[in-house]
């Protein structure tokens, strides 16, 4: 991933999510929905195509790749979105070579999606139905930004 599309995906998902509350999950498609009341294009949305995990606080070191994560179930899944309902991201990051996303919430919760395949998408961001605004963490490290 070069470090300018980093740097500008980084850019958009603040720009997108900072102040943006977790509103619920969509399961089968793993869609986390984002509520921000002054975003009046549609909704924020993040869907998750691979492994993630929250972490009550943000670790010293992050998972490398999705071996590292624990697989959750339907219900695990469900319960730890709804743990972190009406909390509002704070932070948000990619990592530094692969595009691993993290978002930390005012509570402290830091949700870590993994960002590293060979061969799939591992995660979309963007407003619905906008696709104006749209961020890929693609196959082979990299990254994809749309924006109007």
């Amino acid at each position: 991933m070069k470090n300018e599309d980093r740097l500008l995906a980084e850019k958009v998902l603040r720009q997108l999510f900072i102040g943006a509350k977790v509103d619920g999950l969509q399961l089968g498609t793993n869609r986390i929905f984002f509520k921000r009341l002054d975003h009046a294009d549609g909704q924020l949305y993040l869907n998750i195509e691979s492994k993630w995990c929250l972490f009550p606080s943000p670790p010293e070191a992050y998972p490398k790749s999705e071996d590292e994560i624990e697989s959750y179930s339907e219900r695990e899944a469900l319960r730890k979105i709804d743990d972190i309902r009406g909390q509002e991201a704070v932070n948000i990051e990619l990592g530094a070579d692969s595009p691993h996303l993290i978002i930390t919430f005012t509570n402290g919760t830091t949700l870590f999606i993994n960002g590293r395949d060979h061969e799939y998408e591992c995660s979309q961001a963007g407003v619905h139905p906008n696709d104006d605004w749209l961020i890929v963490a693609l196959p082979g490290d990299d990254i994809a930004v749309w924006t109007p």
